[in-house]
């Protein structure tokens, strides 16, 4: 588990279905998607948590709500293996500087527990929000790229320890 000043990060658990089905249908979670996370049923969240890779649940400490989904996530551009910074929050989660806390502290963990020599994150154009928080982060815009049929901008941020 990843623990900052106001966010629980841990693993998704066959119990966490209902809320996360609750959490895929929120229009702040979808707001900007590449890739669709809505689910249908208590039983397609469930089975989305048992196969799920590099996503964890993100809870506010302080009322134990289920608020967004963040992670380090594998993925193949052409023949590079990457690790892409996700992060999706609930509208009620929104402008309150959750998304930099996790970012941040995934980020770190990504460097400094995983030894990862870059983290990614494709974030569509229109998202302005996403694209500054990367930029805090240090990240710089790579390419624009077509990802899951989606005109995508790829940012880079390279582990400064193992270069």
């Amino acid at each position: 588990m990843i623990e900052t000043a106001r966010l629980f990060v841990k693993k998704w658990t066959p119990d966490m279905a209902e809320a996360f089905l609750d959490l895929s249908q929120d229009p702040g979670f979808t707001l900007f998607p590449i890739t669709d996370y809505r689910q249908s049923s208590v039983e397609s969240a469930r089975q989305w948590i048992e196969k799920n890779v590099g996503k964890y649940a993100v809870l506010e400490k302080a009322t134990g709500n289920l608020i967004g989904m963040g992670g380090l996530t594998p993925w193949k551009l052409e023949n590079e293996s990457l690790v892409d910074l996700t992060y999706r929050l609930r509208n009620s989660a929104h402008g309150k500087g959750y998304g930099y806390e996790l970012a941040q502290a995934l980020v770190n963990y990504g460097f400094h527990n995983l030894q990862l020599k870059q983290i990614t994150a494709a974030i569509t154009p229109d998202n302005i929000p996403s694209i500054k928080l990367a930029e805090k982060l240090g990240m710089k815009f790579d390419c624009r790229i077509e990802l899951l049929g989606v005109p995508t901008d790829l940012f880079r941020l390279f582990n400064q320890e193992q270069r």
